[in-house]
């Protein structure tokens, strides 16, 4: 049988023919240097550790993962696709617990080594070394095995049948990196990719050079930098006086003013979703332990007014966290419109009185909608009778915290939402990589893993949709918008069509040019 395809449906690995080149190659100036003023500050280097978003989007140029992706996510390796991988074929046992790959041959690293299925074992026996600690560990412990057929031919046998194997080798937290490397990852990133790694000032910028020997088409432009560039404000201004070139997120109270606005030199850009914005409770300390407690928050919030009021309406309610369209996100989830009354009687049924507790409510400044969200989740809270403090911290702080349990309540981003396994079994999961709420729910637990060995992948689709409905009983999170994203370049920044990334969060720039 053929390999799997991007949403579990039977294909081969060269389903995808749609073409995402930006402009023909006569139409390309090339050279110069791109400014990226992105938003956000990286945590870590090494992509197999990382647990940002903002590291994910530097080092994604940096980078490439085995398996590409479309633009309507499927798995593919057309290397003319909006992202292309490094295999150029895969087949699946019929029981689906063999997997073989072809890899490109001639691809060349940044060290000068060239791409062999040396380099993919290595790659995956440190994803799931527990020693490593690789945030893809807890999928990838599961491989009964990692063997080198020949030099460009490599092969994964698993455990046990998981359908969603496929979709974890597109996503560049499993991105290849050359034999024994990984010790030097975090100080010099090595890779696949289209730009080769320079210098970091942590805190201020990343210089990427231009990699000549890269195998796919581009890049077009000889350097990249990326500026961290936090202040909102800061950041749209660079772009409008050329000080940057492109930034990847204009200001929510902005975007309204910026775009469609053709009395400047600036065009702009936008998509939806870019990401699920959720209230996320540490269920392993009180009162968040208690589900009727949890409950109680999610009837006293009002969505639309957070919506309107944190993101200037520049998204949309949202009770999943699976991103539209999707066939696996559940759209029959109870709609919780706010019942100030149903609050009260959660917080009455609970173990808890919600007048005598001093909770913090924990968001970072780095993002300023989620602290205008929870100053208005504040005042929706009194309604109900619990009142709450904002505490604001910094981003490394916020993320040592969650990371630690070291919170009560606090709101987070989710932008890898594509694929039902990864955000579900990533953040709900007893072992999830990314479960900072200490949830472990066998009910859930038990409805992902049969959507896993599900013998078909509409049964998959059913549990996936029931996994969901019991996390939504649950409220370990509360998922409250589905945020949109806008982009703002100077008019000379050409090859927009080609970022975002297919999973509309991460920015690639190889296709991206200088017309100047």
């Amino acid at each position: 049988m053929d390999g799997e395809g991007g949403d579990g449906t039977e294909t081969d690995g060269t389903q995808s023919t749609q073409v995402y080149t930006t402009a023909e190659p006569d139409a390309i100036t090339e050279g110069g240097r791109l400014i990226w003023a992105h938003s956000e500050q990286m945590i870590d280097n090494d992509l197999h550790l990382t647990a940002g978003e903002s590291s994910y989007r530097v080092l994604s140029n940096v980078h490439e993962p085995l398996i590409g992706l479309s633009r309507d996510l499927e798995l593919t390796t057309d290397p003319d696709a909006a992202q292309a991988g490094l295999a150029k074929d895969w087949t699946a046992g019929d029981d689906l617990l063999e997997y073989t790959f072809e890899l490109r041959e001639g691809i060349m690293a940044h060290n000068g080594t060239e791409l062999t299925a040396e380099d993919v074992k290595y790659t995956f026996d440190r994803l799931r070394d527990p020693e490593i600690g690789a945030n893809n560990q807890f999928i990838f412990k599961k491989l009964e095995s990692t063997e080198v057929v020949d030099d460009y031919t490599f092969r994964f046998t698993l455990q046990n049948r998981f359908r969603r194997f496929l979709a974890y080798l597109a996503f560049y937290s499993s991105a290849i990196i050359p034999k024994d490397t990984g010790p030097e990852q975090e100080q010099n990133p090595i890779g696949y990719g289209p730009f080769q790694w320079e210098s970091r000032a942590v805190g201020d910028n990343v210089v990427m050079q231009a990699f000549d020997d890269y195998w796919n088409d581009g890049p077009y432009v000889d350097t990249l930098e990326q500026r961290t560039a936090t202040d909102p404000d800061a950041r749209l201004t660079s772009v409008q006086t050329g000080e940057a070139d492109i930034t990847n997120d204009i200001p929510l109270p902005q975007i309204s003013d910026v775009v469609g606005n053709d009395d400047d030199d600036v065009k702009t850009k936008v998509w939806n979703p870019l990401c699920v914005g959720y209230i996320l409770h540490n269920t392993t300390q009180p009162p968040f332990d208690d589900k009727k407690f949890r409950q109680a928050i999610a009837y006293a919030i009002d969505k639309q007014e957070i919506v309107d009021g944190a993101i200037y309406g520049h998204g949309v309610p949202t009770e999943s966290g699976i991103l539209p369209p999707s066939k696996f996100r559940n759209e029959d989830l109870e709609r919780r419109g706010q019942d100030i009354e149903a609050a009260k009687q959660h917080f009455e049924e609970s173990e808890y009185d919600p007048a005598e507790l001093d909770l913090n409510f924990m968001v970072s400044p780095n993002y300023p909608w989620h602290v205008d969200a929870a100053q208005i989740m504040q005042q929706q809270f009194s309604q109900a009778g619990l009142d709450v403090e904002i505490e604001q911290v910094q981003w490394n702080e916020w993320f040592t915290r969650t990371g630690n349990l070291n919170y009560t309540i606090t709101f987070v981003n989710w932008f890898e939402g594509w694929d039902p396994s990864y955000w579900l079994r990533n953040n709900l999961y007893s072992d999830g990589a990314y479960n900072t709420l200490g949830y472990a729910s066998d009910e859930f637990d038990t409805a992902m893993d049969n959507a896993a060995t599900a013998d078909t992948e509409e049964e998959a689709v059913e549990y996936y949709k029931e996994a969901q409905a019991i996390g939504h009983e649950d409220a370990p999170i509360i998922n409250v918008w589905l945020r949109e994203g806008a982009l703002a370049a100077k008019s000379h920044t050409q090859g927009l069509a080609s970022v975002p990334n297919s999973d509309n969060s991460l920015f690639r720039f190889e296709e991206i040019w200088l017309d100047e």
